[in-house]
Parts: structure tokens; sequence; C-alpha cells
């Protein structure tokens, strides 16, 4: 089976915005980045280390769900919604399981401009059979796809990974849904939910989209990718850890150490199992950052979807 990796750490896309908004997003990020450099040093790996001490790891999540109320920080909020979805199924999770916690905690980041956010609000509906939530989502991820992604991607391959691979196993999962599990829904509802929230939010989360792109308004608060890396190797690899799968994705945050190596890596996300995981953390060891400056080490979010390319692939009438 042929798979891809893509490292999302970085990844979105945008367009010029106008300066008043530009500055306010700067405000907001810096807001956001002393809020973030005011914690204990190494404190969201803590949160989601279960290996942490309990007093370093219960004062984590106490500053996480106090950080978690500033609206215009969502990364907090992201990484105690991440908790809040899978509960019991993330080992060592200090959060039980809460679908209307993660849905609420989650939303704010995927219209903050991270795509990703979106595929993660219909993986979780369909997780818990919410069909026309489940549905709802992934033509919402699957629009800024298209209009962002594949729009700007680099050359064939990678449009044709956005149109195959994960995203178009994404799809086909939530269709079995939709035709397959009760109640039966009118298809006319797809378009319907799609438009109603294009309508309202469309244009805002695709500018911040493309701000994200072009590497504006990231920051070590969201965990974006501001340290120099290289990945070795070809961006290609065969592996038989998907020979019962066709698609599966995973979210690390990965400690930077001054020299540049890596030091912890804990386990924030994951689609369809932990477990699947555990191979796919392999990826990891191409990453190559480069030495820091200071005496410190980051943190930065390491993101990687695997799927096969010569799978189905999307269209224009998906809906």
């Amino acid at each position: 089976m042929k798979t891809t990796t893509i490292g999302l750490v970085a990844a979105i896309l945008m367009a010029v915005a106008p300066r008043a908004h530009a500055l306010d997003q700067i405000e907001a990020g810096n807001t956001c980045d002393a809020a973030y450099a005011a914690l204990p040093h190494g404190t969201i790996l803590d949160l989601l280390d279960p290996q942490a001490p309990a007093d370093r790891r219960a004062a984590a999540l106490a500053a996480y769900q106090r950080l978690a109320q500033m609206k215009e920080c969502p990364e907090f909020g992201y990484t105690l919604g991440q908790l809040y979805r899978h509960g019991e199924y993330l080992p060592g999770n200090p959060l039980p399981q809460d679908v209307a916690k993660a849905r609420e905690l989650i939303l704010p980041m995927a219209e903050s401009g991270y795509l990703p956010a979106y595929a993660d609000l219909a993986e979780m509906e369909m997780r818990h059979a919410n069909t026309r939530e489940a549905m709802k989502w992934t033509q919402v991820y699957l629009y800024f796809v298209d209009h962002v992604l594949v729009a700007g991607a680099k050359d064939a391959d990678a449009a044709q990974y956005e149109r195959s691979a994960y995203n178009a196993n994404l799809l086909g999962r939530v269709e079995f849904l939709w035709n397959h599990v009760p109640p039966s829904l009118p298809r006319r509802l797809v378009n319907e939910d799609l438009n109603a929230y294009l309508h309202d939010h469309g244009d805002d989360v695709e500018q911040r989209m493309r701000e994200r792109q072009n590497g504006l308004h990231l920051r070590a608060s969201a965990q974006d990718s501001l340290l120099p890396y290289t990945v070795s190797g070809s961006s290609s690899w065969y592996h038989n850890l998907l020979d019962d799968l066709s698609a599966a994705s995973a979210s690390w945050i990965v400690e930077v150490m001054p020299s540049g190596q890596i030091g912890r890596v804990v386990l924030e996300n994951f689609v369809p199992n932990e477990a699947v995981t555990r191979q796919m953390k392999s990826v990891l060891a191409r990453y190559k950052f480069a030495p820091l400056d200071g005496q410190l080490s980051k943190t930065v979010r390491v993101s990687v979807v695997v799927g096969n390319t010569e799978s189905r692939q999307l269209n224009g009438r998906r809906r």
C-alpha cells in the first residue's frame, strides 16, 4: 500500500488582511504567547504525559482550564478539548470523555483557521454516530480542503493526496454512516447544513486559513511550527501498519531540546485508535530540528496523516 505522511505543524493558506484586522491578530497573539510563557516550563507536556508527577499534572490541568477561558486564545481550549474528546481511550487521560465539552472547545480552534480541527469534529461526531453533525463537519472540512489546500498545492502529487488518502476515506466513512445507520435523513440536509455554515463563517475562516498558510499569526502558545527543521528521507513510505485500514492520523506535542534533539513526545490526538499511533510514531525520527537559542527546550505540534493515495478520489459532486 502506498502511504504518504504530512507534517501539519504549520499549515493552512492566505490573503492579505486589512491593517486593522492584522493588528488585532497581532495583539491577540502577543496576549496568548505571554500567557503561555508565564506557565511553568513544560506545562503542556505535563498535561499530556501520563508519566508526569501527579502534582505537576494536576497543576498543568488547572492552568489549561483557566487559560481555556481566554476566548482570543482557542489553542488552550483545543488541547483540553482533545482530552474530553478521547476520554479513557487516550491512555492516562486525566479527564473523562465529554463530547459536548469537546465540541465547545474544538470548534473555536477550527474557526481560528486551524483546518484539522474541522476533521477532529467530524471524527468525533462519527464515533458517536451523530450522523448529521458528522456529515456537516466533514463537508465543511472538505470544502476548505478544496478551496485552500488543493488550490494552493505545490504540485500534482500534493493535490492528488488531498483528494484521496485520508480525506477520501473520511468522506467514505461518513457516507456509510449516512446511508446505513438510522435514523434516515433527507439528502438535502447535506447542502443545507454546509451552505448555512459557510454563509455565516466561510469567508472569515478561509481568510484565517490563508493567513496561517502564509505564516501570519503563528504562535508558540498554539504549538505552531516556529522552529526550523528538516524531514529526512522520502516524503512517502511503504508501511504495513495499515493492512486493515486505509487511513490514520496522529498528533504529538514534541519537546525540542536546546541541542535540537527531541526530548519528551506526548500524544494529543489520534484516528482511529491509540494503538496505531505507536507504529506511526516512528516517523518522528525523521524530524531534525536546528539547535535553539537559549537554555530552555521548546514544544511544537507534529501531526502525521497516513493514507492510500490510490484509493477513491474526491470530486466536485461529493455532496
